[in-house]
């Protein structure tokens, strides 16, 4: 099974009008946000529904057929949109987007320049050494790297968090990604936390039987950190 995300920012402003609000780049429409009527509650949190689309470029070739000439043409590029959830919880000031990080950040900074729109956000900051001492395992560990030619390291296996260079960037708050399993929801789980922002999850939530079984998860591992 593919591994499930989400994109997780906290907010002290999330001001949103009713209805559809476009989101324009040089007056090209390249995404929206609409408000729902919805709301859900999860562990006594009050969440409301939005929904998000946001264009990406997509670099890759590809052959269009043109009625107009009978012929395939070829293109280097295309225009894909994404639509995904965002659930907002004003009691903990957190914002939930059911998508990847690369969209999350480009659909966030597009957004927070509407004149309609009041949002002001940030990504939550880990405590990366803490969540590794109470996983069962920590089975890999991303870090900054000054080495000549290197930008960053990655390790993994099953006892990474004994490595002296993971290690090292665990406890000087340099590690940007960490994986390991945690008892989440009753079960145990292999999962990964980012400093960009991301949840996800490597085992299947099936078992999760809720509607947004993704964001129950994501509640349920925020909690299991202390980050809410």
């Amino acid at each position: 099974m593919a591994a499930t995300s989400i994109s997780v920012r906290k907010v002290s402003q999330f001001e949103i009008p009713d209805g559809t609000t476009e989101i324009k780049k040089a007056n090209v429409t390249i995404g929206s946000i609409k408000k729902t009527p919805k709301t859900l509650t999860i562990e006594g949190r009050v969440f409301r529904l939005f929904v998000g689309n946001y264009t990406k470029t997509i670099d890759d070739e590809i052959l269009v057929y043109n009625p107009e000439v009978d012929e395939y043409q070829q293109y280097e590029n295309y225009q894909k949109a994404f639509e995904f959830d965002i659930f907002y919880s004003e009691h903990d000031q957190l914002l939930f987007l059911s998508t990847t990080t690369f969209i999350a950040k480009k659909f966030l900074k597009e957004l927070s320049k509407i004149e309609s729109v009041n949002i002001q956000y940030s990504t939550l900051k880990f405590d990366l050494e803490s969540i590794s001492g109470s996983m069962y395992q920590t089975k890999g560990v991303t870090f900054n790297s000054s080495d000549e030619g290197v930008s960053s390291k990655s390790f993994s296996g099953d006892e990474v968090d004994v490595n002296d260079e993971a290690l090292e960037a665990l406890r000087n708050d340099e590690a940007t990604k960490i994986i390991g399993t945690l008892d989440i929801l009753n079960k145990s789980r292999t999962i990964m936390l980012t400093q960009s922002g991301t949840i996800l999850s490597f085992t299947s939530l099936s078992d999760i039987d809720k509607e947004y079984p993704m964001l129950e998860f994501s509640i349920a591992t925020l909690m299991k950190i202390n980050e809410i």
